[in-house]
């Protein structure tokens, strides 16, 4: 082989390692598009965008509930409502309130985390991703590692969950 082929391939798998690299996303926690702006981190613009692209993605990522009281038995009385349109599970099953939305840093060409919805559970202070995820106790800067379920986009909910009795057992219905 030669000389210049094999230095090209360490190069090459040098780099490749180097993506595969544990690192970090200056993230932040925000209730709202105002406290977003307010905050002054990112622009009026980006708060506006990336809430509406977290508040699309919500519809579509959400835990979704076969009733109001599953629901409301996980995030709490008043924190559900039925969807407005055909959930990707199939039907018109309950999501949780929307609590916020995490905007991740997009300057200086690192690692991008999309934005995304997020909830807060009955007796919790913890905002969690639609995968139930603890994303952060509070609203403000946060760090993300790329490798953490945190930092990846959750996938489209496709099925309901209902619980059994007094909580005990948990089953996904299939659409």
């Amino acid at each position: 082989m030669k000389r210049s082929v094999a230095v090209s391939l360490v190069i090459m798998g040098a780099a490749a390692l180097a993506a595969c690299e544990d690192q970090t996303v200056d993230t932040a926690i925000y209730g709202s598009v105002d406290e977003c702006i307010a905050d002054r981190v990112y622009t009026p613009e980006k708060c506006e965008t990336d809430f509406k692209a977290a508040l699309a993605a919500h519809e579509k990522v959400a835990p979704a509930f076969a009733t109001r009281e599953d629901c409301e038995a996980e995030f709490g009385p008043d924190r559900c409502r039925q969807a407005t349109e055909q959930h990707a599970s199939g039907g018109f099953p309950f999501l949780p309130l929307l609590a916020g939305y995490m905007i991740g840093r997009t300057l200086g060409g690192g690692p991008v985390v999309d934005p995304q919805p997020l909830y807060r559970r009955a007796g919790s202070d913890a905002y969690v991703n639609a995968r139930g995820t603890e994303v952060a106790r509070s609203t403000g800067p946060v760090k993300v590692s790329t490798r953490s379920g945190v930092a990846k986009t959750p996938p489209a909910t496709t099925r309901t969950i209902a619980r059994g009795g007094f909580g005990s057992r948990s089953i996904g219905i299939s659409a």
